[in-house]
């Protein structure tokens, strides 16, 4: 998600990384590989790329789709 769409509204305790900040590899690779990850954004199109990133790296993925997506599946919004 952007800062903008982050601050309009997000799930409750979620971290924003940006995918086209300038620095989006380098925190995903400080990420602990032992951890569960949930990822999601705006509408649903970047969240696919940023898992599947995050996967290449090892980590253990779920892709959330939007926030829409997430808030119908139960996830608490906060913002």
């Amino acid at each position: 998600r952007t800062p903008q769409e982050y601050e309009a509204g997000h799930v409750e305790g979620s971290e924003l990384l940006v995918i086209q900040g300038p620095v989006f590899s380098d925190l995903v690779a400080a990420l602990d590989t032992a951890g569960e990850y949930v990822v999601y954004c705006r509408s649903g199109n970047r969240s696919a790329a940023a898992a599947a990133q995050r996967e290449a790296a090892g980590l253990d993925v779920l892709d959330g789709g939007g926030l829409d997506d997430m808030v119908a599946a139960g996830w608490p919004e906060a913002g």
